[in-house]
Formats: structure tokens, C-alpha cells, sequence
């Protein structure tokens, strides 16, 4: 036998393990024997075994409770329990011992060749056992692996450019996901996005998704500065699905393209929930496509052109906020009664946010409110994203950047520059400078530990009011709160660390002394956190003049 098995018998007499070593050939077994439990668990702890053979009353803790320890270690290895006991009419020992479904029984009256083919048949299925858990922890791990892959794919979770602001929340139902979302500057008037999610769940569609990923950047990259249209890339991809992809799947997907200098946008939609825009000057909720034009799926059929007649052309006004989303969502059920998401809630929910809330923090406030209400079962992959425009809109400073301590200096510079030229407040850039380098570096140095790196940048926005500084900090760090003693006691604080010349936990009462107001809240995985930094009144009075 190239694998002897590994034998731990415990009894407190010593004829009975003799009898067993008697049993157990030397060449197939290797038999460790212990006289009570505490040498047994000792020896558990030092070893490793394939098989117990444990008596029921010994001297000190019993079968039972050494059972018990054991499992605290191992929920699997198998006990076969020896005993002379006589059970009961209601065979109230046998249910005691199979209560544990690794535990066995034999009585002690047993024959060589009865022990021998009960062990054999036990370690064969706790084997059989160790080496799936084995095989399902390493699928597990591959799982994880690429998952963050898929990640790394996708766009940051947050992007501001001179174009465009968006945002998502991307939540795979199982490690991996055939979401997909890709947006691409094409030139200094327009934007590229792509919506879309392949058919299936787990690691086909992944793969699908990776490949899709990796030759969209290849495709944009190929067009360079020819004028795109939606249908001309959804058919692009359409040959990738049917030709490269061997045509096995398919893709629902919104594929649109942004005018920035005549805010329009031209849509095709392949068979995907279609896009909504709020209006954030009355929350009202519109569809951008009604009339549900569009095509059907990507790699659905061959021979099936994506026709420019089906495009969408949508005007939009500059500070419309658009919400695209992937079927997953209106999977969400809610627990008590398996109830799916309803159409009407959603949009309420939606217009509320687009009225009053942080464009960048909605996709994550939709799905933490979602789930308050009751929307916890998620049965596929949720995906939320919102857009907004960016270009050419003034009086808001906007920036994203990675938790680097060089990153947040310089932008903490702009920062203060962007308030000294809208206010004309030295005093008040300064104060801004000095609360956004203090609660930037706080996030860099501890809010960001361990994290992954997708989920690690930093939405900033800085926005000037007539008696007001309105600063934004949007970031997927660890989640803590404010103290609100501290928020009453900051100047005390900061008084006694100054008498003590302590350089630590300066940071928060510092910033609660610049700060008016101070709110910091968590959706899903996101911070929000939003400061008033009043002007002085005579300051104020200045700033209105100019």
C-alpha cells in the first residue's frame, strides 16, 4: 500500500489497543495509540490522521466530549466509535453517535475483517471528501483570481475628465460576472460607452466578458479618428461574436456616443433594459428611448445587420444625469415574499437622488436603498451606472485621483487655487487647502489598507457659494465614522495636543474646526463625505460684489 492509512485509537485499556495494533498490519497501517482523551487531542493537534477509533467511557472526558473537540479542528475526519454499551429500545446511543454525519459505530466484539473493511470504507469516502473540498477550494481561488481580473478590465469605479463624470456599482453574483462597461474618449467632442451583459452566469460568461473587454480597446483604438457610429461598432462586435467567439453566446448591450459641443446623444440599444436621464432641476425621470427601437442581441444570428435606422438621437441639457443599468437589477428580490423590484419604485427612488445627491454617489445610494427595503436575494449579477457632462461646465472643481500622498498634494494646490480665483478669499483657500491635506492623507494612510486597487480612487469636488465652500469626498475605503463628542470638544482637543506638542490625532479636530458642518455617510461599499467651509462676512460681502 503506497498511502498507509493514519490511525489515532483512543481507550483506556490497555488489552483493547493491543487487540487493535493485533488487527492493524504494520504495512498498512500507522497506528497511534493513547490511553485518554487529553493524550488523544494532544496527539490530534501535533498529527495528522485519517481515521479515529475512539471508545465511548474512559477515565477523565469521554468519547463524546473528545468528539466534540475534535470537530472543533476537524468537521470531517471520521470516528468510528468501539464500545460494549448496550443501547436502548429507542437506540437512543446509535442517534447520539450518528447525530455527527462523519461518526461511526462498531462494537467491540468486532472481527479483524469487519474492522478492517469499516475503515477501509470510511477513509475511502473521507478521502474522496478531502480531495473535492481540495479541488473546490482551488476553483475557489482561480474564481477569486479572476475575478480580479475582470476588475483590473473594467474602468475605474469612478472617472472625471474634461468630458464626462460617471460612476458604477458593479456587484458579480458569484466572483465573476458577463457585466460589461467601457467608456472611451474618441476626440475633444465625444465619448464613447458601452452597457452590456452576457447571457449565462460564472465563468463563461466572464471568459466572454474578458474577451470583449480586451478587443474593444483594439477595436476603438483601430477606428482612430473616423467619425463612429453605434450601429458600425455593433456590428463590429457582432462578427468578434459570430466569427472569433464561434457565435456559442450572445450579449444584450447599449452601445451610445456622446456630442459634448451639441449635447446630443446617438443610441443603439441590442435588445438591453434601456437608458434612463433625470433632470436634477425638478427630479423628473424620462426614458431616452421610448419608443424601444433597436435590434436584437449582439451574436444572436448571423446575417442580421445593426442598421443606422435603428440608431437613437437624444438632446440632452448639460447637467442631465443618465442612468444605465444591466437586468440584474430588476432581479433583486425582496425575502419575505420573493417579490422582484417594481418598475415605479425604481424611478421614484431615481429622481429623488438625481434631484438632490452627488451624481457619483447614485448608483451606490439606488442599491443600499434597494436593499434597506427590503431587495437582499440577488439571483444574477447587479450592475447601476450613472453619467453626467462635464464639458464646459464652470464654477465646480472636479478631480479623481489614487490614493498617493504626491497625487493629493498637488490637487490639493488646485484645489485652494480654484477657491482663491472664485472668491477671492485668501483666508478661505487656505482653510480648504489645509482641511482637504489633512482629510485626503487620513484616507490615503488608513482608509485604503489592504484594499483592491479598481476600488481604491478618490472623487473630489469642490463647489463656491456666495457665504460657502461646499466640499465633496467620495471614496470606497474603510468605513468609520465621526465621533460627535469630538465634533462639540475639536478646539479642547486640539489645545491639548498643541500644550503637549503630540504630532498624532491632530487631523480630525483640526478639520472639525475649519469645517461648519461635517457629514460623512456609507452606501454599499462608498464614503460620501460633505464640509461647509463658511467665508468670513466681510468676505462674503466681497465675493458677491465681484
Amino acid at each position: 500500500m503506497t498511502n498507509p492509512y493514519r490511525v489515532l485509537a483512543v481507550d483506556d485499556e490497555e488489552f483493547n489497543l493491543l487487540l487493535l495494533e493485533a488487527c492493524l498490519p504494520a504495512d498498512r497501517f500507522w497506528l497511534t495509540s493513547c490511553r485518554d482523551g487529553q493524550s488523544a487531542l494532544a496527539e490530534f493537534k501535533r498529527g495528522t490522521f485519517d481515521v479515529i477509533l475512539l471508545d465511548i467511557l474512559m477515565e477523565g472526558i469521554d468519547g463524546f466530549e473528545v468528539r466534540q473537540l475534535i470537530r472543533e479542528r476537524n468537521k470531517k475526519v471520521p470516528i468510528i466509535f468501539l464500545t460494549s454499551l448496550l443501547d436502548d429500545i429507542d437506540s437512543s446511543l446509535v442517534n447520539r453517535i450518528t447525530a455527527d454525519p462523519y461518526s461511526y459505530y462498531m462494537n467491540k466484539s468486532f472481527s479483524k475483517k469487519m474492522l478492517l473493511e469499516k475503515i477501509e470504507q470510511v477513509v475511502a469516502t473521507y478521502r474522496e471528501v478531502d480531495a473535492s473540498d481540495c479541488l473546490y477550494r482551488r476553483i475557489e481561488d482561480d474564481l477569486e483570481l479572476a475575478g480580479g481580473v475582470q476588475k483590473i478590465l473594467l474602468p475605474p469605479w469612478c472617472g472625471s475628465s474634461d468630458q464626462l463624470l460617471y460612476s458604477y456599482c458593479y456587484e458579480p453574483n458569484f466572483k465573476v460576472s458577463g457585466d460589461v462597461f467601457q467608456v472611451s474618449r474618441i476626440d475633444a467632442r465625444h465619448c464613447f460607452f458601452l452597457i452590456g451583459d452576457i447571457a449565462g452566469h460564472g465563468i463563461q460568461a466572464a471568459l466572454y466578458m474578458t474577451a470583449l473587454q480586451a478587443f474593444l480597446k483594439l477595436l476603438l483604438a483601430d477606428f482612430g479618428r473616423q467619425v463612429l457610429r453605434p450601429h458600425i461598432i455593433m456590428n463590429r462586435i457582432n462578427e468578434f461574436f459570430r466569427n472569433d467567439l464561434h457565435g456559442e453566446n450572445y450579449m444584450t448591450c447599449l452601445i451610445g456616443i456622446f456630442d459634448f459641443s451639441r449635447n446630443t446623444l446617438e443610441l443603439h440599444n441590442a435588445g438591453h433594459p434601456g437608458l434612463l436621464v433625470c433632470s436634477p432641476s425638478d427630479g423628473s425621470v424620462r426614458e431616452v428611448n421610448p419608443e424601444r427601437r433597436g435590434s436584437i442581441p449582439i451574436g444572436w444570428r448571423g446575417g442580421n445587420p445593426y442598421l443606422e435606422s435603428e440608431n437613437v438621437r437624444f438632446h440632452f441639457e448639460d447637467d442631465d444625469i443618465f442612468l444605465g443599468y444591466t437586468d440584474g437589477l430588476f432581479d433583486l428580490c425582496r425575502s419575505e415574499d420573493e417579490r422582484s423590484l417594481d418598475q415605479e419604485t425604481f424611478l421614484k427612488l431615481f429622481g429623488s437622488l438625481g434631484a438632490q445627491a452627488h451624481p457619483a454617489s447614485i448608483p451606490f445610494q439606488l442599491r443600499s436603498a434597494l436593499e434597506q427595503i427590503g431587495y437582499q436575494i440577488a439571483p444574477d449579477d447587479v450592475f447601476i451606472v450613472a453619467m453626467q457632462k462635464r464639458r464646459g461646465r464652470t464654477g465646480r472643481f472636479v478631480r479623481y485621483l489614487q490614493p498617493r500622498t504626491s497625487d493629493v498634494s498637488r490637487m490639493v494646490g488646485e484645489a485652494a487655487a480654484f477657491v482663491q480665483k472664485e472668491t477671492g478669499n485668501s483666508d478661505a483657500a487656505t482653510r480648504c487647502e489645509l482641511l482637504l491635506s489633512e482629510f485626503l492623507n487620513n484616507i490615503v494612510l488608513h482608509g485604503f489598507e489592504g484594499a483592491r486597487q479598481t476600488c481604491a480612487g478618490i472623487l473630489i469636488e469642490v463647489r463656491v457659494r456666495a457665504d460657502r465652500v461646499l466640499i465633496s469626498v467620495l471614496d470606497r475605503g474603510r468605513q468609520w465614522g465621526i465621533d460627535p463628542k469630538l465634533q462639540k470638544r475639536a478646539t479642547a482637543v486640539l489645545e491639548s495636543l498643541n500644550d503637549s506638542r503630540s504630532v498624532s490625532g491632530r487631523g480630525m479636530p483640526i478639520i472639525l474646526q475649519i469645517a461648519s458642518t461635517v457629514s460623512r455617510k456609507r452606501y454599499r461599499s462608498m464614503n460620501e463625505t460633505d464640509f461647509t467651509v463658511k467665508l468670513s462676512e466681510e468676505k462674503a460681502k466681497s465675493s458677491v460684489r465681484k
